[in-house]
This record gives C-alpha cells, structure tokens and sequence, in this order.
C-alpha cells in the first residue's frame, strides 16, 4: 500500500505490487498469482496432491511472515473466513528464518510462491480453503493521467514476459 501514495503524486512511474483492487487512476499489467504455500520438514505428512486446507494446517505450529506481507494478510483472512484460529509459533520479517526452522522441525512456514526453496529439504503443499488455492495476484500499476516514459513502457513488457515464464519459483513438492 506505500507505493499508492508514490504513484499518486508522481514520485514513481510504476508500482509493483499484489492488486489491492480498483483505483480509478491506475492502470496496470496483470502478472502471475502469487500462491500461499506451507513448507514443512519432510516426515511430517500434510493434505493430499500437493495440497494442504487451511482448517487442517491451523493447529499446528505456524511459522509465519509478519502482518507487513500481503501473504500473511491472505492468509489471515483465509482463516478468519474458515473460522480457525492459527497456532503462530513466530512471526519473521525473513521469510529465509522461517525456511530454516521449518527445516529444522520447528513448524510449518507459510510462505509465497515468489520465494525460492530450492536450498532446503522440504515438502511444500499449496494452502488452500474449501480446495480452492489461496492466492494473490500480481500487477504492474502506473497512474494513466500522467505520461509514461518509453523506458518504463518497455521495462513493465519485458518484465511481464519474465515473469510469465518463471513463475511461479515454488511449486508444491512431487513427492
């Protein structure tokens, strides 16, 4: 949400950011979803074809990023919708923390498909709530009453293109 004021007044050309919905003054680019996942150490068995729902992942340890991800806040209104109240054993600004607790045995972390995990031996599972995945989605946003610039022109297309072809960075474990 800082980048609206930024955009508004011109400060920036483009924001990238998860659509937080409709500003009549923007334009965006849409991009891939970013999906809710939950990385846990591999011996503990969570939900079904790479999917875990969020009534079943409440009760145990959650490893959780702070309120400042828009991960977490979908996350938190997934749950208050489903009506559970989440076990949080720690909230980190690093989702990298939370990666390597998780690993350790520590706790499930909640974590967005942006972030790579590949470092790590652990199962990731999609989170879902009435098998429905849990995800945001992605925009390039730029306000349409002033001009945009070439370059940014050019930078918001290749960056679209990029990211179509490499997200999401994790996919729920095969395994």
């Amino acid at each position: 949400m800082d980048q609206v004021p930024l955009l508004e007044r011109g400060e920036v050309h483009i924001g990238i950011r998860h659509d937080q919905g409709i500003n009549p003054w923007f334009d965006s680019l849409s991009l891939p979803p970013d999906d809710v996942l939950a990385a846990y150490h591999p011996p503990l068995h969570l939900g079904r074809g790479g999917m875990v729902d969020i009534v079943s992942l409440a009760p145990h340890p959650l490893l959780l990023p702070d309120s400042g991800y828009s991960i977490r806040r979908l996350f938190n209104a997934a749950c208050r919708v489903a009506d559970v109240e989440p076990n949080i054993l720690l909230e980190s600004r690093a989702p990298h923390t939370l990666l390597a607790l998780a690993e350790a045995g520590q706790g499930i972390a909640i974590i967005p498909s942006v972030l790579r995990t590949d470092r790590y031996r652990l199962k990731v599972a999609r989170v879902t709530h009435r098998r429905k995945p849990l995800r945001d989605r992605y925009v390039i946003q730029w306000d349409k009453r002033r001009p945009m610039p070439s370059y940014a022109q050019n930078f918001c297309a290749a960056l679209g293109a990029y990211m179509r072809d490499v997200l999401p960075i994790t996919r729920p474990s095969s395994r």
